[in-house]
């Protein structure tokens, strides 16, 4: 998906992925908020920014965002048309899996209403 016009698009591990409008000043960081922060396996030391050039090659940047947090490293001012990609860390995405399993499994158990003992 491209983001229109005035927009950047947010995708992958955050709580609300979508085109959010760009405002002076819109960092990455900022973006990310916007769209509910990352989720658990969001590998947060690699946000790939993703911006299109007039020629229709692409550049991209790369932003740690936990260093960014910590003031050790600067911030990305984005631009429209800018694509923001946060992966997965591939270490985080088995507990994740574990952890959606098992909550629906007592999801279910609490819904049936299926006595643990005898």
């Amino acid at each position: 998906m491209v983001p229109g016009g005035g927009q950047v698009l947010v995708e992958g591990w955050v709580e609300k992925p979508g085109a959010y409008p760009v405002s002076p000043g819109l960092t990455v960081a900022g973006v990310v908020v916007q769209a509910g922060g990352p989720m658990f396996p969001a590998d947060v030391n690699a946000v790939k920014v993703i911006r299109p050039d007039k020629g229709g090659s692409k550049s991209f940047i790369v932003a740690d965002l936990r260093k960014i947090k910590h003031g050790e490293a600067s911030d990305i001012t984005l631009q429209s048309g800018d694509i923001v990609e946060v992966s997965a860390q591939t270490s985080k995405l088995i507990p994740y899996g574990l952890y959606g399993f098992f909550s629906t499994l007592i999801k279910i158990g609490i819904g049936a209403n299926i006595p643990l003992v005898k």
